[in-house]
């Protein structure tokens, strides 16, 4: 399993919660953690499905489920 920032850990917490981009970038920015706007989200996203050699976000899903990433 890849090494995982707490970053990209809260990242998939909230994608497990069912949260689209826009809404992670708006909890983030009302929770207070940097960075918070949606473009840094979606390059975390993007650096995320690197680490676990995902094509899509629904095949990210599957990897972090599978390694059972946080």
């Amino acid at each position: 399993m890849p090494t995982l920032t707490k970053f990209e850990k809260l990242l998939i917490k909230k994608l497990k919660e069912g949260k689209t981009q826009r809404e992670i970038s708006e909890d983030f920015f009302t929770e207070g953690i940097k960075p918070h706007s949606l473009s840094s989200v979606e390059k975390h996203l993007t650096t995320l499905r690197a680490k676990f050699g995902a094509k899509t976000m629904f095949h990210l899903g599957v990897m972090v489920a599978r390694n059972k990433a946080v």
